[in-house]
């Protein structure tokens, strides 16, 4: 009754696209620049799914729960929603904003908040010790507006929850305005490990501000800035993977990239590179053939002591009968093969050696 129209609803509402403007959540260097120049023109968007809106949604809610424990807490939480405008005299750009609230300590020490709800597989990549440089700079952004009114706010708290395991990090962030500088004094988590970190990120806001007036240039030559991210790229093709513009970007590639250019003379880096690359492609093809070799010799050596399983010192051997499936295409016609064959794209280097030319 309920369920399979919640979705469809969340879809509906997601199609009723806003408008482009410059904004704080905008501004940090991880939001892809090609992105919003496609939104800025009015460039129609694959539509959300409903399922992510509802994710969306849910972190606003996330939000408002946290916000209640805190106000149990011997903190004061106040300023919630609060307007906040940053304006840049060098390019003129205005960011109108909306800050989470401002805590005050029992010292009487107030301090940005924002509040971030997070899926689990991104909280643990801040476990490890990625900066979450976007929201950083959105903290630094805010905190710039409310010191025209506050000038002894210069600290942001960036509380940072788990979805799905109600954990919470906290980093705690100084902003030296005169310096345009974020320092990352600490990170804090919920079941009380704090790890000193003093990172520093410097031109943290005029970087957001020439950003804006980069795409700002864009769009009104209605043209597109390079990709920040390479779909083919394992480590950050996901950007392309969820952004709604990305087959629409990435649309005619082939064509592009049989455009470039084949004889070229490359930079004595790529070759420092190259040279680096092929001595550990012929370090691995060693170790695998060696790997593999001992991997059958002990495979024969366990079996023919009569076992499938056993202990060897500190470790526990164990042989097991695996099936793997493979189809014949002999038994299939062209038009069902074709039917059943998924093609996937990826950019692969080849090296090999130049030949001397002839004199």
């Amino acid at each position: 009754m309920l369920a399979d129209i919640i979705l469809k609803v969340a879809e509906m509402e997601s199609q009723q696209e806003q408008e482009y403007r410059p904004r704080p959540s905008l501004a940090g260097p991880q939001r892809c620049i090609r992105q919003l120049v496609y939104h800025g023109l009015c460039v129609p968007r694959k539509p959300i799914p409903g399922r992510a809106v509802l994710i969306f949604d849910d972190s606003s809610w996330h939000e408002e729960l946290t916000a209640d424990w805190i106000r149990k807490s011997a903190f004061q939480f106040h300023s919630q929603q609060m307007p906040v405008t940053i304006t840049d005299e060098a390019t003129g750009i205005v960011l109108p904003g909306h800050i989470d609230g401002i805590i005050t300590d029992i010292l009487m020490v107030d301090r940005l908040l924002e509040h971030k709800a997070i899926n689990h597989f991104t909280f643990q990549k801040y476990c490890a010790g990625e900066i979450p440089l976007d929201y950083v700079t959105q903290c630094c952004l805010y905190v710039r507006g409310l010191q025209a009114d506050n000038p002894s706010i210069s600290e942001a708290v960036l509380l940072v929850k788990n979805k799905n395991t109600a954990q919470y990090m906290e980093f705690l962030i100084h902003y030296h305005r005169e310096a345009d500088t974020a320092t990352i004094l600490n990170r804090t988590m919920s079941w009380g490990e704090t790890i000193d970190m003093g990172d520093s990120i410097e031109n943290i806001t005029r970087e957001a501000f020439d950003k804006f007036h980069l795409i700002d240039t864009h769009i009104k030559a209605k043209t597109l800035p390079a990709r920040q991210y390479d779909r083919y790229d394992d480590e950050t093709g996901w950007h392309c993977d969820y952004c709604g513009w990305g087959g629409l970007c990435w649309e005619g590639y082939e064509h592009e990239f049989e455009s470039l250019k084949a004889d070229g003379m490359l930079s004595a880096e790529i070759e420092d590179m190259v040279r680096y690359y092929k001595e550990l492609g012929a370090q691995k093809g060693d170790i695998e053939k060696k790997y593999k070799a001992l991997s059958e010799q002990i495979k024969k050596l366990i079996e023919d002591s009569g076992h499938r399983q056993g202990k060897a010192g500190d470790y526990l051997c164990k042989l097991k009968l695996q099936e793997t499936r493979t189809i014949d295409k002999s038994l299939l016609t062209p038009a069902e093969i074709q039917k059943a064959t998924k093609v996937n794209q990826s950019k692969r280097l080849y090296v090999s050696h130049a030949k001397e030319a002839v004199s």
